[in-house]
């Protein structure tokens, strides 16, 4: 089994300034269908399929990018990446893509001191949105809380919400925007799959290189 990690767009709606990937809203770098198709062609093991970005909900493609997935047979989990921003309005539909499917999703949904700021209510949407999947088998969403050092209160937050036992908690670490910040650790993945990839929102394949693609990723507009 592998894990392909697809960076569907630069674009974000957040503008959070530590981002890993160097997206906000000025971005407009989507990749195309052939380009993902390309990608997903490209092996012939079974595969876990990861969207990212930027926003990967802002991609007007995505779930023709999932149903690809899907029609190769060889899809056997998909994982997306997002702020929650847009998650109120593609939950019911990432729903319906399982219950017809059966492919399981697991939805990442990152809570950060930045997105707080945006939003006050988002802790709150974050656990109703918990609750929404919660006796859904096969559709899971996991929060990635990402704090400075001094974001203790946002822990002390999100155990007055009950949202920490459904938390993967780390702090911020020093690539994309946050580079020159030498406080933080350099990024590692620790996986569970035999193997796996990492490609730009062109459809550049960068192997195992977070840091690689997330300099390259800089430079796209």
């Amino acid at each position: 089994m592998i894990r392909q990690y697809i960076n569907l767009t630069n674009k974000c709606n957040a503008n959070c300034e530590f981002c890993c990937m160097w997206s906000d809203s000025s971005k407009n770098r989507f990749i195309s269908f052939e380009e993902f198709k390309e990608i997903i062609d490209s092996k012939n093991e079974d595969f876990e399929l990861q969207l990212e970005g930027g926003e990967p909900l802002m991609h007007n493609d995505m779930y023709l990018f999932m149903e690809y997935a899907r029609s190769t047979k060889r899809c056997k989990k998909i994982i997306i990446l997002t702020n929650g921003i847009l998650l109120d309005e593609h939950l019911p539909r990432l729903v319906d893509f399982h219950k017809n499917y059966k492919i399981p999703i697991l939805i990442k949904m990152s809570i950060n001191y930045w997105l707080y700021r945006l939003d006050k209510t988002s802790l709150d949407k974050a656990l109703n949105y918990y609750y929404d999947v919660e006796f859904i088998d096969g559709v899971d969403i996991v929060f990635n809380v990402r704090l400075r050092h001094e974001d203790n209160w946002l822990k002390d937050l999100l155990e007055e919400k009950s949202l920490t036992s459904h938390s993967n908690i780390f702090f911020l670490q020093s690539y994309g925007k946050f580079e020159d910040q030498d406080e933080y650790e350099k990024p590692i993945i620790v996986q569970n799959i035999d193997d796996w990839f990492i490609y730009s929102c062109d459809g550049k394949c960068f192997g195992k290189d977070l840091i690689a693609r997330s300099d390259y990723e800089k430079e796209l507009s």
